[in-house]
Order: C-alpha cells, then structure tokens, then sequence
C-alpha cells in the first residue's frame, strides 16, 4: 500500500517536471518566433529576465494568469498550447487534434 502511494507521487512528480519543461520549450519557441529576446519580454511582463530563463528552462511553475499574458504578449492562443503541450499528457487531447488536423486537412 505505501509503495503503491510512493509510485503514485512519483510519477505525478515526474509528470509535472516534464510538464513545467513542455511549457518552457513552448514559450521559448514562441518568443523566438515572435524576435524577442528574454530581456525584452521580461521587460513586456515587468519581471527580469532571468524569470523568463527559469520559466523556458521548467525551473519555476507558472499561474494560470501570467501564462495567459505570455499567451497574448507571443501572439498564441490557448488551443496553440492545448493541443502543442497538453496534448502530451492525455490520451483524449491527442485524440481532439488528430480530429482537428483531419478536419483542417480536408
């Protein structure tokens, strides 16, 4: 009983190690893609850039808020991070886009 909660925990930690990297290396994409560098979108965001750095790297969680802003700021949407990061997490998600790329295929 008690390995089985250990496991448990575990792999939840694990998960959200990765999660917190899935996102960063989302962000970065989009801030390279959008020519900023994380000086400059530290300064958009009024935090330094070494925040930017320990969010693109999965050091620091992000809330809900200021992800929204960042969303914004890089000219994304929340289906672009649903369906780019989340997808990665849930069998369902990548189900919704691979219908969402068929539908947009045809």
């Amino acid at each position: 009983m008690i390995l089985n909660y250990y496991l448990l925990v575990s792999n939840m930690m694990k998960n959200n190690i990765l999660l917190r990297k899935d996102i960063g290396s989302f962000l970065r994409s989009a801030r390279i893609n959008k020519s900023l560098t994380g000086l400059q979108l530290g300064e958009i965001l009024h935090v330094s850039q070494q925040q930017i750095s320990r969010y693109e790297r999965g050091e620091t969680s992000i809330n809900i808020e200021t992800l929204d802003i960042l969303l914004a700021v890089l000219d994304k949407d929340w289906p672009d991070f649903f369906f780019q990061v989340l997808a990665n997490y849930s069998e369902e998600i990548a189900d919704m886009k691979m219908q969402n790329d068929f539908i947009f295929l045809n």
